[in-house]
């Protein structure tokens, strides 16, 4: 009995298969297999030489956790932890001082006034060896293939582009009108630029990719400095506009106080030896008015301390645990891992037909 040959028995559609001629077959065609391998790998190598290289630089930071949430006799915080351990932010769903959770994070900064801001910053190339603003530096070709075979031309891809002519007082000041130009440079920044919580620990972590090393830390390092911004004056807004409400009524309380103390003071210079009982009354007056001044000015200078202590109090604080590198390498593509994708395919490729080459399809199809 030959140990080559493979068969399944009792079965009347039996099918046999000799892996030696299988073999004398890979050995016939060795050359065609090594060739047709041969081209496939050439062909992804070149492949990967005409892809652009992308650079990734990363920021992690950790937000400010709410205390009140967590100590609230223990067990808001003990629930708290089992939760999280399921992947459920407890504090976010029983509402607290914070109105913007870290899930949030990725839809801020993918939105388009934040993007429209973002756009307007200043980054660093290195080819031209200046700062321009991130909009401009999009607008541009910064290819960096080793084969240009794929390069657009981003100057006549902008001219095709036909905006829309709207006339003015039509559209409300609420509204955002951006041209196709810039919906294309807004739609570049929002794939290159990822965002992503960890539910458990509420770790930030904000990747961006861009075909320039200095240019994708510079700018994972404006998206942090921006989102903390947009954070801090969202949870701070209402504390604001409290502090300069009582800023502008402590200032106009004490030209009330100045004031009343100045026609005070102007009233006894001229009423020194008058003892009428009029002039007496009048002078309690104005004191009165002054003592009621300085109550006022007293008052909300009081209060303006306090809210400039819950100002600094409802300022969230980021810690930064990691910041933002110019990466040292480049994150895609992986050409090396493409070639040898490519160099399987060729050869998985080949032996097929190799084996359909070898083996009697009417024989194995009847």
């Amino acid at each position: 009995m030959n140990e080559s040959n493979v068969t399944q028995p009792t079965n009347s559609d039996e099918i046999a298969i000799n892996f030696s001629e299988i073999w004398q077959a890979i050995v016939k065609y060795r050359l065609s297999i090594l060739l047709v391998t041969f081209l496939f790998t050439a062909l992804g190598a070149l492949f990967s030489l005409t892809l652009n290289s992308q650079y990734e630089s990363e920021v992690k930071l950790l937000p400010e956790v709410d205390s009140k949430m967590s100590g609230s006799g223990g067990s808001l915080g003990g629930l708290s932890s089992l939760a999280g351990l399921a992947g459920i932010n407890l504090s976010g769903a029983m509402g607290g001082s914070d109105a913007i959770q870290p899930a949030m994070y990725p839809e801020i900064v993918q939105s388009m006034p934040f993007l429209q801001e973002l756009s307007q910053s200043n980054v660093y190339n290195l080819k031209l060896k200046k700062y321009q603003k991130l909009a401009d530096y999009l607008k541009q070709d910064n290819s960096n293939a080793p084969i240009g075979i794929f390069k657009t031309d981003k100057n006549k891809a902008s001219s095709d582009l036909e905006n829309v002519t709207i006339p003015r007082g039509v559209l409300s000041s609420d509204l955002i009108n951006i041209s196709k130009q810039e919906s294309a440079i807004f739609k570049e920044l929002r794939e290159s630029i990822v965002v992503e919580i960890d539910k458990k620990s509420n770790l930030i972590k904000i990747a961006v990719t861009s075909l320039d090393p200095v240019v994708s830390a510079n700018l994972a390092n404006l998206v942090l400095i921006q989102l903390r911004k947009y954070i801090i004056h969202y949870r701070t807004e209402k504390a604001r506009k409290e502090l300069n409400f009582l800023i502008d009524r402590q200032a106009e309380a004490r030209k009330r106080y100045d004031q009343a103390l100045f026609t005070l003071s102007n009233y006894k210079d001229q009423n020194r030896n008058v003892f009428l009982n009029v002039a007496k009354d009048q002078g309690k007056k104005l004191q009165y008015e002054v003592d009621l001044a300085f109550s006022v000015y007293s008052n909300l200078t009081s209060q303006t301390t306090e809210a400039k202590i819950k100002l600094q109090k409802e300022t969230p604080v980021f810690k930064v645990l990691e910041p933002a590198q110019i990466p040292l390498k480049r994150s895609s593509p992986k050409r090396s891992l493409i070639t040898a994708g490519a160099l399987f395919l060729g050869l998985f490729s080949a032996l097929i037909f190799v084996f359909f080459k070898s083996v009697n399809m009417k024989e194995l199809l009847a």
